[in-house]
């Protein structure tokens, strides 16, 4: 088996799949100039067994943890690291505890969302920082969403800030290859306190993708 230089197997592409599967919604095959089979139009959603490949191996394993994001092959191309963040305070005009505040975050440059961090600490009456939350992991004091500007959901529904958001010795990891931001996006972040008297930080850490503007390939 053959590998490409980051270590991904190749050789395995699409192939046609072969019979007649309309009764179930699947592909069906049909007749390509030369005598070639190809797939048709289909209405249905593909399943899982649908979507393998048709090489000798349909499926291979690769890791999901640690988040492993693409990198250009292209001289031309370059990356840097950049925090990206929000802040809901208690003193912010849509702060409440248990309603959803929206924090915008505009993206110059295409990136990929690697993994979150974030925390929270509470103030007492004098708006001095008394700590975390009595009793509560910081992350457990705030619920946490985010979507992106078409619509698409990273989570389909607010949670739990420690279930998603982690810190800056464990980040809390997207996985897989990262989360891609095209330029010109932006990312809707939802922060619902649970406390009182709180400030909530969130921090995107992403891989910004830079190349010249006046090139062709």
């Amino acid at each position: 088996m053959k590998y490409d230089q980051y270590g991904r197997p190749m050789g395995y592409g699409y192939a046609p799949i072969e019979g007649q599967h309309g009764q179930q919604g699947q592909y069906q095959s049909g007749q390509y100039g030369g005598g070639h089979q190809g797939p048709q139009a289909k209405i249905g959603l593909p399943s899982i067994q649908d979507m393998g490949g048709q090489g000798p191996v349909p499926w291979i394993r690769f890791p999901y943890y640690p988040t492993a994001p693409y990198y250009s092959t292209d001289p031309r191309v370059g990356t840097q690291s950049r925090f990206y963040g929000a802040t809901l305070t208690y003193t912010d005009t849509d702060f409440a505890v248990n309603t959803e505040a929206l924090r915008t975050v505009q993206f110059d440059l295409p990136c990929r969302l690697i993994a979150f961090t974030g925390s929270a600490v509470v103030y007492d009456g004098a708006n001095a920082v008394t700590g975390y939350p009595s009793g509560l992991n910081p992350r457990d004091s705030f619920l946490f969403r985010l979507e992106y500007t078409t619509g698409d959901r990273l989570m389909t529904g607010a949670r739990l800030g420690s279930t998603v958001v982690g810190t800056l010795e464990n980040p809390g990891e997207i996985g897989g290859t990262g989360y891609t931001i095209d330029q010109g996006a932006a990312v809707i972040l939802g922060i619902t306190p649970l406390v009182a008297r709180i400030r909530i930080d969130i921090t995107l850490v992403c891989l910004e993708i830079r190349g010249s503007s006046n090139y062709v390939r």
